[in-house]
């Protein structure tokens, strides 16, 4: 037995010694970048492996004896090393060189690379200013279908949801989407918005993206309305060979697999009113000018989502003409369920001070059916290599059509309950056209350089919303004598709106640079902008009373009987302020050094932006605020240092004064109808102005991995933030108000660290910032007698966040050509909705996301299935006012110290499909 055993121990300690583990990394022979995908083999037998994330390769099971190791990668010579294989692990590195006999090759290589993981961090690296960066290839893995999703993923980035939980805009670093401005190719885009400058961002899709940057500290050379950051959106640029890339994806909404899709028709929708298709203001409009098809529902069982994409580029004519043609079309039903506690808006003085008093509870459904299409070109010719001329044309268009209903007061049993119906229509567009020259007037290296780029733009965005419609029905339950309930539905008053809003920009840009020394350039330059912009809007309301004086039972929309009560309404109101037109000058200059002194880099100047607004109202000539003008100059001096610790390490220290100038509809004092207030301008509203400091360190190890750490801080001189104002006795508005002094400032982390074929990535951001506004309390005095004051109260800044983060757990096997992340998203607490009142703010609860992507690619990767599932979890969205919860019989009430006065819930989305690149 002792000798079996010895024998059987012996074996297996032999077959151990046989087996052996060759592990090692391949990387650059110049840079050391891990060269990720690159194949590792053993000439003539079965063993092999792959490069994984981290640089790292691991073939296990090797027998032992002496092998020919062949490594390979594109673009990189071939390196063969002979091996012997004698211990249970042996370890061999490999620096390749780049092929120097194939030029083609090596093209291809640094052209894809625009796109990578590693591209993007060693422009982040090489950056004069503190930004960050996500590649189109991180993109298409991610599970997000548009720009505004995609902004949640990077470091200090939240995103405010629209009503069917897709992200619309963008919070950066705790600043609210006013204070940040989007860039396509690095030239500024004006707004569809029909209020404010910012722009949405989910009317770009994803899949036209080489890369999205946010910058964090602007240049001189920087136009200065950012104070949280900018977004500069990289559209897929002119490639050196024949590419090609498709998709073509479906899927659907789980929410809709528990209740049907509610839709309408808009064919025969007319975008003008009825007055502008009678050509006068004096047109008395006629029931019979209105269509109800806008009213009249169809339901659709699980409709299923369309996305697709398709993008071809080339350079020809001897390599001097460059072109990318892309397009991508998505037909989506989105939607959501809420639950809305309607609060009354003055609060009541008992039993304690400000206590919220609540109309109503509502239930609301939302179905949206989205058709979004992106169209993009870019083309450049190459004179010779001192002259190159770019042209840049895009169009965006998201047609959104909204189906809400709003069920009325879910607490009473006998009374009268309201169900409204809102139809709406929104079309969405975004024109750019941008001719540009880079010329080398100077073109000799070094000292004496001299180098002119200059570009001419035309921007135009709008926005049409025709025909939206309103539409409540009213039943009436009542107890009948034989004690049963006895319930009537009568048609209420039915109003329909028109608006529109054209946002129109011709700009000019030169900057010129001029080397000094060697280490030294200078650049001067400047801007104008001419924006003109106008507003219409018109309102109808028709009387569903009868001749009699009777209420109208309901039956169906196009059975209705509908009038003008009183006849005035016919006519559209001619003194209405949200009919407006205003002008917009913007004259900008700048000087901007760069120096270059060992490990240090230093870019400094200053940047002089003059801003001239008028505007004309449509108010009575007697109104206050019929017209309007102001004008201002800003300086705006910045300081960036760049201390290079290492090759791989920065430590980096900013400085910038950025502005943020109020939008139109905020200084034209008319009244805009929104869904919970009163909504007006307020022409007394000044521009902000806030100084910003940055501090970062960052480590790039290798490849894809990163290490950022840094700090940041804000001051602002009148913030604008919206706020209730009390115009009259019963008059109170929401308006923005200059609010005196406000301050801001957080820490950031992001990391990014891979281990053989996974990988862990993430950010994580804190923020603080506080602004003292007077907000009034309703109390009692000592003989009982209602008391109004006005006192001070210190809060965080609308839409910040004290916390924010990302988490992701990819895996990567280039062996297998298999991709998948399976990705975190959380967002703190932050203000939703400030109020006047003391206490009563909106505050939405911390939230999370987790969403799952995969790819799985075939025949030498240029044919891939993926899939993309978004919120796995269903987390809702839930909104409190921050008080002891009195509430009894109330739905959603699960603490006891707030009131839950919203929750959204979205459910799941799925999504499936093909992806073809050559």
């Amino acid at each position: 037995m002792k000798f079996t055993l010895y024998t059987l121990l012996l074996l297996v300690g032999s077959l151990t010694v046989q087996a052996a583990t060759l592990k090692g990394s391949v990387m650059d022979a110049r840079t050391g970048e891990p060269l990720i995908g690159a194949t590792v083999s053993l000439i003539n037998t079965k063993f092999g492996g792959t490069v994984g994330l981290d640089g790292s390769y691991l073939i296990k099971g090797v027998p032992a004896g002496t092998y020919t190791c062949l490594v390979q990668y594109v673009s990189y010579q071939k390196t063969q090393k002979t091996i012997t294989i004698n211990s249970e692990s042996v370890v061999h590195n490999f620096a390749l060189a780049e092929s120097s006999h194939d030029l083609a090759e090596v093209i291809v290589s640094a052209s894809g690379d625009r796109e990578s993981d590693n591209s993007t961090r060693k422009t982040e690296q090489k950056a004069d200013n503190v930004l960050n960066i996500i590649g189109a290839k991180a993109i298409s893995l991610l599970p997000d279908v548009t720009v505004a999703n995609v902004l949640q993923r990077v470091s200090g980035v939240s995103v405010v949801r629209n009503a069917t939980g897709d992200g619309q805009f963008a919070i950066i670093r705790g600043m609210d989407r006013r204070y940040n401005y989007t860039l396509v190719n690095g030239i500024k885009i004006p707004s569809p918005d029909n209020k404010n400058r910012f722009v949405p961002m989910d009317i770009f899709p994803a899949d036209l993206l080489e890369r999205l940057e946010v910058v964090k500290a602007l240049t001189p050379n920087m136009e200065g309305d950012a104070i949280g950051g900018s977004m500069n959106m990289i559209m897929r640029s002119a490639p050196d060979y024949l590419v090609v890339n498709a998709t073509a994806s479906g899927g659907y909404s789980q929410l809709f697999s528990s209740r049907p899709f509610s839709g309408f028709s808009t064919a025969d929708i007319n975008f003008r009113s009825p007055s502008e298709i009678a050509g006068s203001n004096r047109y008395a409009a006629k029931p019979s000018d209105f269509s109800v098809r806008t009213a009249q529902y169809q339901d659709v069982q699980l409709p299923i989502n369309g996305l697709m994409s398709l993008s071809i580029g080339n350079r020809v004519f001897n390599k001097r003409l460059g072109f990318l043609v892309g397009g991508s079309y998505q037909h989506t039903y989105r939607g959501s369920e809420s639950s809305f506690l309607r609060l009354y808006g003055q609060p009541s003085p008992d039993p304690v001070p400000n206590t919220p008093i609540f109309e109503f509870v509502e239930q609301r459904k939302y179905s949206n059916e989205q058709g979004r299409l992106g169209l993009n070109l870019k083309a450049d010719y190459e004179f010779n290599r001192n002259n190159k001329l770019s042209l840049y044309g895009l169009f965006m268009q998201l047609d959104d059509k909204q189906h809400r209903t709003v069920l009325g007061n879910q607490l009473v049993q006998i009374g009268d309950v309201t169900t409204t119906d809102r139809s709406v229509f929104r079309r969405q567009n975004i024109y750019n056209i941008t001719l540009q020259g880079d010329h080398a007037l100077i073109p000799k290296p070094g000292v004496g350089r001299l180098q002119l780029n200059w570009s001419a733009v035309y921007s135009l965005a709008k926005s049409q919303t025709p025909n939206w419609t309103d539409l409540s029905v009213t039943s009436r339950t009542s107890q009948g004598a034989d004690g049963k309930s006895v319930s009537t539905r009568y048609i209420d008053n039915m109003s329909y709106i028109w608006t529109r809003n054209n946002d129109r920009d011709l700009t000019g840009y030169v900057n010129l640079t001029y080397m000094l020394l060697p280490t030294f350039d200078v650049s001067v330059g400047g801007m104008y902008r001419a924006k003109n912009r106008d507003n219409y809007y018109n309102d109808y309301q028709l009387a569903t009373v009868l001749p009699g004086g009777d209420r109208q039972v309901f039956t169906s929309v196009d059975k209705a009987i509908f009038s003008f009560r009183p006849e005035s309404y016919a006519y559209p109101d001619s003194t209405n302020a949200n009919n407006y037109t205003a002008k917009e000058q913007i004259t900008a200059g700048y000087i901007q050094g760069k120096y270059i002194r060992g490990n240090w880099q230093v870019v400094g100047g200053v940047r002089a932006e003059n801003t001239n607004q008028s505007y004309v109202s449509q108010l009575p000539v007697t109104a206050t605020g019929k017209t309007g003008h102001v004008s201002y100059l800003d300086v705006l001096p910045s300081l960036h240092l760049k201390y290079q610790l290492s090759d791989r390490e920065n430590l980096r220290l900013s400085y910038f004064r950025g502005i943020s100038r109020p939008g139109y509809f905020e200084i034209v004092p008319a009244a805009f109808p929104g869904d919970f207030f009163t909504e007006t301008g307020n022409f007394n509203l000044k521009h902000t102005v806030a100084d910003n400091i940055d501090l970062r360190y960052e480590l790039f190890p290798k490849g894809n991995e990163q290490l950022l750490l840094g700090a940041f801080v804000k001051n602002l001189q009148n913030p604008i933030e919206y706020g209730f104002s009390q115009l009259a006795q019963n008059n109170i508005v929401y308006q923005p108000i200059n609010y005196g002094t406000a301050i801001n400032y957080g820490a950031e982390l992001v990391f990014a660290k891979y281990f053989s074929n996974w990988g862990v990535s993430g950010n994580y951001t804190y923020t603080k910032s506080s602004i003292t506004t007077t907000k009034r309390v309703y109390g009692r005095d000592a003989n009982g007698s209602t008391v109004v004051t006005d006192v001070q109260q210190t809060r965080p800044l609308q839409g910040q966040s004290d916390h924010i983060a990302n988490l992701s757990l990819m895996y990567k096997n280039q062996r297998i050509g298999f991709d998948a992340q399976l990705a975190w998203v959380y967002t703190g607490k932050r203000i939703n909705i400030v109020s006047a009142y003391k206490d009563l703010d909106y505050w939405q609860r911390g939230t999370s996301q987790v969403d799952f992507s995969a790819e799985k690619r075939f025949h030498g990767g240029r044919l891939s299935v993926f899939t993309k599932l978004a919120n796995l979890l269903n987390n809702p969205i839930i909104v409190d006012i921050l008080r002891p919860n009195t509430l009894s019989g109330y739905p959603d009430q699960d603490r006891s110290d707030r009131i839950t006065v919203q929750k959204d819930v979205f459910q799941q989305s799925y999504l499936f499909g093909l992806r073809y690149k050559r």
